[in-house]
């Protein structure tokens, strides 16, 4: 009897090495580049494109299928450790891979994401809130974000545009910035126009000390209010990355946390205006909360772009809300 065993075993360690051999010859993209280090945060490409597959059809939702690593594939690649019992780091290497493709596919509930019911106070990421109709609009409107500010000379001929389509937009910005530019900021504010914050500097947030956290919405708020004579309601968390200490400390700072619709085009070759634009553009729909990026190079052009492609769709661009944190 025990002599059968052995003999069993010592026929699947012998059939391995060929099995691993046939799944490396039909290997794709996905698996070949977590053979040599995990995907993560701010990669692009068809392994992601592969991976946001995968986790779509096992229910973990990563956002749009576009090969960028952001912060709704994270997200989901959190989620799926969580729901399959693995290191949470929302790194995806070849065990979460694996556990993605050998797995049977389960529902997921809302716990696998470890997200309380809103009335707990607690940001649901994968929920997203329809715009109400403000300032007296109607259910064609979408809200516009940037990040960051473009050169002054872009500046002007970004509210210029703004301003002969009629069009109103948040402005999420550094508390750096804040008080480097504070003339730019009280134009922009003068417009209409709406100042959310990005942190004093656009640095991760997540796991520093909350007295250091603390600091750095303050900071922030105050060059803010120093510009344009207010305290930003709104803030977009550094990176788009974000956690419960994070959601908190900003709620006790005044800060509403949102998020935006869109994914962004990675930087780096061919991420110019049309790439930006088109990824933006691509989410556009009824309550959308779009966000474009103004300090990287043609991101003026490309929000001129969107800016004709809302209208020509019939949409009308409003300021972000507080609570809107859609991301669908």
């Amino acid at each position: 009897m025990r002599c059968s065993v052995w003999l069993a075993a010592l026929a699947l360690l012998i059939a391995l090495p060929a099995a691993a051999a046939n799944g490396a010859a039909s290997a794709g993209p996905l698996a070949e580049a977590v053979s040599v280090r995990a995907l993560r945060f701010g990669d692009a490409g068809p392994a992601v494109a592969e991976l946001q597959r995968l986790l779509a059809a096992n229910g973990f939702d990563p956002g749009p299928v576009d090969g960028i690593f952001g912060p709704l594939t994270e997200a989901a690649v959190l989620a799926a450790q969580r729901h399959y019992g693995l290191t949470v780091d929302g790194l995806a290497g070849r065990m979460t891979v694996g556990a993605l493709q050998s797995r049977p596919q389960a529902p997921v509930t809302a716990a696998a994401y470890d997200v309380p019911e809103r009335g707990e106070g607690a940001l649901v990421v994968y929920e997203a809130s329809p715009l109400a109709a403000p300032r007296g609009g109607d259910a064609g409107t979408v809200a516009l974000t940037f990040h960051h500010l473009p050169a002054a000379e872009e500046l002007s001929a970004l509210l210029d545009a703004l301003r002969a389509q009629g069009a109103l937009a948040t402005f999420f910005v550094t508390g750096d910035e804040a008080e480097r530019r504070p003339a730019d900021l009280g134009r922009i504010r003068a417009d209409g126009h709406e100042i959310g914050s990005l942190g004093y500097r656009e640095v991760d947030l997540r796991d520093r000390p909350a007295v250091a956290i603390r600091l750095q919405l303050r900071r922030a708020s105050q060059a803010i209010e120093r510009a344009v004579g207010e305290r930003p309601a709104l803030l977009r968390p550094p990176l788009g990355r974000f956690d419960r200490q994070l959601r908190r400390l900003a709620a006790e700072e005044g800060l509403d946390l949102v998020l935006w619709s869109n994914a962004v085009a990675a930087p780096g070759a061919g991420a110019g205006p049309v790439q930006l634009a088109d990824h933006a553009l691509r989410a556009l729909h009824p309550g959308a909360v779009l966000m474009l990026p103004l300090d990287v190079p043609g991101g003026v052009e490309a929000a001129k772009r969107v800016l004709a492609g809302i209208a020509a769709a019939g949409y009308r661009a409003v300021p972000q809300e507080p609570g809107v944190i859609d991301n669908s």
